[in-house]
This record gives structure tokens, C-alpha cells and sequence, in this order.
């Protein structure tokens, strides 16, 4: 990014000083007029091309579309990507990378650990648990930032609001670069197995967690709320609450997800909100469901669901008037999300 900055700057100034200096009266003529209009031309384009590249990865670093090169560039690698707590602002707790080898994938996740996690005092306590995913493409560590996840999580805790609880992180997509939407395919990474069971057990057998049941919730950004509330109505006995931040209720194809179900349409059903709203309501799971009135994204089908579930005190509605899919409407609400676990018991 500096570099594509510094470069956008520099190459105009070079450009004008040498254009000045052959523009002068009296510069001997050069030959070939044509091949230099070309090259003063080729310039201005690479100028261009570098103040285009600076504002691209200016908006990637604030939004965490792409994590690396590999990331941008769709090359895949043989499983999650390394996670690292390193330059992560923690708030009052701290962050840790913690290796996860399941039987569905093997990799790290982000854990946040609250003020106090480590006082002798509280040896014994057992803690709820939040497991936060991010949007596709992105990673935990960009989450934290796109969200100030562990600053705000700080916060709400030691001004009482909420009671202490840890952060989980873990990557979304096992094999990248493909997007799964967190399903176990026919044919695919077994990415719900991955979070369902590898992560909540290790959490469990690695931290002073809470068992899977009430205390433990999901929240996600975009394609992570599209996993938040499916895999909560999937898995009642799991997950207690969920909390879906302009995520849709029903799964998308694209270049990214190749076939996901494999010409099934159960298991489509399967892995689709409102479907699963209509064959069981939430089987008592707490829904929050975040969009923006402007959001083209989500906020179509988050309509869908939240007219099924009129009436449903298990499904509350938050929303802004204006605001499309970034990160603007949505980050100011992280306050209100911790507070609203705490109002539904997903901290006990």
C-alpha cells in the first residue's frame, strides 16, 4: 500500500519535471515524436494504474475482503490459514492462537480471553462462549479489526453490561479459496463439522468453556451470519443464540462456492434459514437478525425471515435506514449485540 501510494505520487511529479525540461525553448529535438507521445501516454496510464491500486488496497485493508496474495489471486492451499494473535488490540483481555486438529480439518483459531480469565481467584469459573466468523474472503485477525472485537468485548464486560465471556475466531473457509458457507458438501470440505464439532470441543477440552448448550452463541459478518443462523436452527442442542450481522437467510451459488449441494435439493433446504424456520421454528433459539434497509445484500431475504417469525419473541429485528453492505451501519452495533446476549441469557 505505501509503495502503490508513494508511487502514485512521485510518477506524475517525474513525468512533469522531465516534460518540462524537453518542452523548454531551445531543447534539441528528439527523433522519433511518435515513440515519445507513447511513452509520456504509458505514464500517465501507470499513474493511473498506481492511484487505482493505492485506493483498492486502501479499501481491501479497512474492509478485509482479501487476506494475502494467494487470497486475491484464488490459489488454494492445503487447509485453513495460519492464524496469528500478534499486533491484535486485545482491549483489557488478550488474544491467543489456538491449534485445532479435528477429524473434518485441521488449523488455528483466534481465541479472546476476558479481563480476569487468568486471575487466580477465578480458577474455577467456566466461561460462556461467542464464536464470531468472519465474512468470506477474510480472517480472524481482520474480523477483530473490521469489528474492534476484543476492545469492545473489554468494554462491555467492565461496565457491567454483560457478563464475561470468551471470543472464539475460527477461519471460515477449511479450503481455500473456496467459499463452502460453512456446509459439510457431498463432495467437499466438511466445513460445518469443522466448527460444529472440531472447534466447540477443542474450545472445550483447551479453555475453562462452558459445555455446548445455552452459553455457547454464534454471531458473523455477511457470509458468516449466513452460518450463524442456519447452523444455530440446525443445531438447537449446540448453540443457544445467534446473531446475524448482514448476513442473508438463504445460501447463494456463485464463482466462489462452485456446487454445493450436488444437484440436491434437501440438502439445500437443509442449509437454508427460512426453510429451516418453516419446518421448526427456532427450537428455542434466540435470533437476532441485523440489516440495513439499504443493504441489497441481506436485507431482502432477512425480510423473508423476519415476516415468517411475526410475533416469534425468539427473533428480534435491528436495523438502520441507510447504509449498504459495509462495514459503516453495522460496526457502531457491536455494543448493542453483546448487550442483547447478555438480555437472552447467552451469558448466563
Amino acid at each position: 500500500f505505501v509503495i502503490a501510494v508513494l508511487g502514485a505520487i512521485a510518477l506524475p511529479v517525474v513525468a512533469a519535471v522531465l516534460w518540462t525540461r524537453a518542452s523548454r525553448p531551445g531543447a534539441t529535438p528528439r527523433p522519433h515524436q511518435r515513440l515519445r507521445a507513447v511513452g509520456r501516454l504509458l505514464a500517465l496510464f501507470l499513474a493511473q494504474a498506481l492511484a487505482c491500486l493505492a485506493l483498492f488496497l486502501h479499501v481491501n485493508n479497512v474492509f478485509g475482503f482479501y487476506a494475502s496474495w494467494d487470497d486475491l489471486l484464488g490459489i488454494g492451499g492445503q487447509g485453513p490459514a495460519r492464524v496469528s494473535a500478534q499486533g491484535l488490540d486485545a482491549g483489557q483481555g488478550r488474544f491467543q492462537a489456538f491449534p485445532i486438529r479435528g477429524a473434518a480439518a485441521r488449523g488455528d483459531v483466534l481465541v479472546w480471553l476476558p479481563p480476569g480469565y487468568d486471575d487466580p481467584a477465578n480458577a474455577q469459573v467456566r466461561y460462556p462462549v461467542v464464536m464470531f466468523l468472519p465474512g468470506v474472503p477474510s480472517t480472524p485477525a481482520n474480523l477483530n479489526r473490521q469489528f474492534d472485537v476484543g476492545a469492545q468485548a473489554s468494554k462491555a464486560i467492565l461496565s457491567g453490561t454483560v457478563k464475561p465471556f470468551i471470543v472464539v475466531m475460527p477461519p471460515a473457509i477449511i479450503a481455500p479459496p473456496r467459499d463452502t458457507e460453512c456446509m459439510d458438501g457431498p463432495r467437499g470440505p466438511q466445513a460445518e463439522s469443522w466448527l460444529v464439532r472440531d472447534v466447540v470441543d477443542g474450545i472445550v477440552r483447551g479453555y475453562r468453556a462452558v459445555e455446548p448448550g445455552p452459553q455457547w452463541s454464534l454471531m458473523g459478518w455477511s457470509t458468516g451470519g449466513i452460518c450463524s443462523t442456519k447452523i444455530a436452527l440446525r443445531f438447537p442442542t449446540r448453540f443457544g443464540a445467534a446473531v446475524s450481522i448482514g448476513g442473508d437467510s438463504e445460501p447463494y451459488i456463485d464463482n466462489t462456492t462452485g456446487d454445493l449441494f450436488g444437484g440436491s435439493q434437501q440438502l439445500r433446504n437443509e442449509n437454508t434459514a427460512t426453510w429451516l424456520y418453516k419446518q421448526h421454528k427456532t427450537r428455542g433459539v434466540k435470533l437476532l437478525l441485523i440489516a440495513g434497509k439499504q443493504d441489497r445484500s441481506s436485507w431482502p431475504s432477512t425480510q423473508k425471515l423476519v415476516n415468517l417469525a411475526k410475533g416469534d419473541p425468539n427473533v428480534s429485528l435491528l436495523t438502520f435506514p441507510t447504509g449498504g453492505h459495509n462495514l459503516n451501519g453495522y460496526r457502531p452495533l457491536v455494543p448493542q449485540m453483546f448487550a442483547w446476549l447478555q438480555r437472552v441469557r447467552a451469558f448466563g
